[in-house]
C-alpha cells in the first residue's frame, strides 16, 4: 500500500518475496523510475504482472529517467507492451511533449488532468487532452492539434 514501494528496503524485500510466489501483482501507483536500477528491474521482472508496470512522468525532466527505467525493464525481460506511465496534465504543451516521447519509446501514456489540493477542477483543455491521450483509437489516429479543433 506504499505509494513509493521502491524507496525503502522493506518494499524491495516484499517485491523479492513476491517474486518467489505465484501471486499476480499490480502496483497501481506509478513506480519511481529514478529508483529502477538493473537490480530492481530484475526483481520486478520476476513478478507476475496483472497487466502493466506503471511509472510516473509528470514533468519533461522525468522523461530520461522513465526511458532509462523502461530500457532496464525490457533488458530484464519485461515486455515493452507492459510499460505504462501516468502523465500529470498541468501545462498541456509540456504534457503533449511527454506523451509523444513516451509513445515513441513504446511506453503507453495515461493522462491525468491536474486537480489542486483546494478542489479546483481541471480546465476544459486539460480534460480534452486527457480524453485524447486515453482514448487510444483517437490518440493513434489523429494529432492533438486535429483532435482539439473538433
Amino acid at each position: 500500500m506504499d505509494n513509493n514501494v521502491l524507496a525503502h528496503d522493506h518494499g524491495l524485500q516484499q517485491i523479492e518475496e513476491l517474486g518467489n510466489e505465484k501471486i499476480w501483482v499490480d502496483f497501481n501507483q506509478g513506480l519511481d523510475s529514478r529508483l529502477i536500477d538493473d537490480d530492481v528491474a530484475h526483481l520486478l521482472a520476476r513478478l507476475h504482472w496483472i497487466r502493466f508496470v506503471r511509472m510516473a512522468c509528470d514533468t519533461p525532466a522525468m522523461i530520461p529517467w522513465v526511458i532509462k527505467a523502461a530500457q532496464r525493464l525490457v533488458d530484464a525481460g519485461i515486455a515493452r507492451s507492459r510499460l505504462w506511465s501516468y502523465v500529470l496534465v498541468q501545462d498541456v504543451k509540456q504534457a503533449h511533449e511527454i506523451v509523444v516521447t513516451l509513445d515513441d519509446w513504446g511506453i503507453q501514456p495515461f493522462a491525468q488532468p491536474y486537480r489542486d489540493f483546494d478542489g479546483g477542477e481541471p480546465t476544459d483543455e486539460q480534460k480534452d487532452f486527457a480524453r485524447w491521450v486515453n482514448n487510444k483509437a483517437a490518440f493513434h489516429s489523429c494529432e492533438w492539434s486535429e483532435y482539439k479543433r473538433r
